[in-house]
């Protein structure tokens, strides 16, 4: 138990001082927005490419790893999407909203981290191919369910959702980080030793900088609305996408043990903090920030169980 909190107990230490900074008005609420910036456009990336371009291309993508993680994430999603139209009749785009609650890990800032602290010998390309598998298959499939479901009423064609969000895609620093950290592992590049000082430097800030900004984002969030609504989707992302996890690794050949729990860990993760601002554009920030306060605060239970159970 003492080794589970040694693990967990800095995670949230980290977010709570965040929360507690900025509730306490010691660091600026209009300055949080940066914060998250400074994390997605450069610590981030740093991380990804110093890190991926140092791995051989074998070792970065791993196709058991991506099979069971984007079907995994895929049967989440749908299996969100599913209850709610079964429990609440919700249309399809209020639908797809909550199913990508229920499949979408916040492993940018708080995945990480955690990998980080539970692994000797961390699979960071797990990191890297749980980046994909979000920003190129869960986010843009509900979104454009989303788009459908509102298109189709409309009249507008599929089409012109798909193009704006192609190109949004092609844009995430994140994804840019992952292909050009992939191309100088095929091509062997040499990093200047000068150049990867600054890129571990400003990645080493990533892990501390992300939680923070978690805990800063949750302070004007409070749970407002259907409890049992609410509920359902943090409930279902912190153990319907670990246990279908679970039950793909049972179905699936075996592979590298250490990613299979990398998977597990990072599938019981608390939601994608961008979810509120994607809630926000189809009407439902207020739905999506008391799911992603519900869901992180819950975290620490399904990440002390999953290390438990894995470790």
């Amino acid at each position: 138990m003492l080794s589970i909190l040694s693990t967990t107990a800095p995670i949230f230490i980290l977010i709570a001082l965040g929360f507690g900074a900025v509730r306490l008005k010691l660091f600026p609420a209009n300055a949080v927005h940066g914060l998250g910036q400074f994390v997605i456009y450069f610590a981030l990336p740093a991380l990804i490419f110093s890190t991926v371009s140092q791995m051989s291309f074998h070792e970065v993508i791993d196709p058991d790893y991506l099979l069971l993680y984007g079907l995994g994430s895929l049967l989440a999603f749908l299996g969100g999407l599913a209850l709610t139209r079964v429990f609440y009749r919700d249309p399809l785009s209020t639908g797809a909203i909550k199913g990508m609650g229920m499949a979408l890990s916040n492993s940018a800032f708080v995945g990480y981290p955690v990998l980080l602290l539970a692994f000797d010998d961390p699979p960071t390309n797990a990191f890297a191919m749980n980046l994909i598998i979000e920003n190129m298959i869960i986010m843009p499939l509900a979104l454009i369910a989303i788009e459908y479901s509102l298109g189709r009423r409309s009249g507008e064609p599929l089409a012109k959702v798909v193009r704006p969000l192609a190109r949004r895609i092609a844009r995430n620093p994140l994804i840019i980080a992952i292909v050009a950290g992939v191309l100088a592992s095929l091509l062997e590049l040499e990093v200047p030793d000068v150049l990867q000082a600054s890129l571990d430097m400003l990645g080493r800030t990533s892990a501390t900088v992300a939680l923070f900004f978690v805990g800063a984002s949750l302070v004007g969030s409070s749970i407002r609305g259907n409890i049992g609504e609410i509920g359902m989707v943090a409930v279902g992302k912190l153990t319907l996408h670990p246990l279908m996890m679970v039950l793909l690794i049972w179905l699936l050949p075996d592979f590298d043990p250490q990613l299979q729990k990398a998977a597990i860990l990072l599938a019981a993760m608390p939601l994608a903090s961008v979810y509120p601002i994607i809630g926000s554009l189809y009407g439902q920030r207020q739905l999506c920030s008391s799911i992603l306060l519900a869901c992180t605060v819950l975290s620490f239970f399904s990440i002390s169980i999953a290390l438990a159970v894995l470790f």
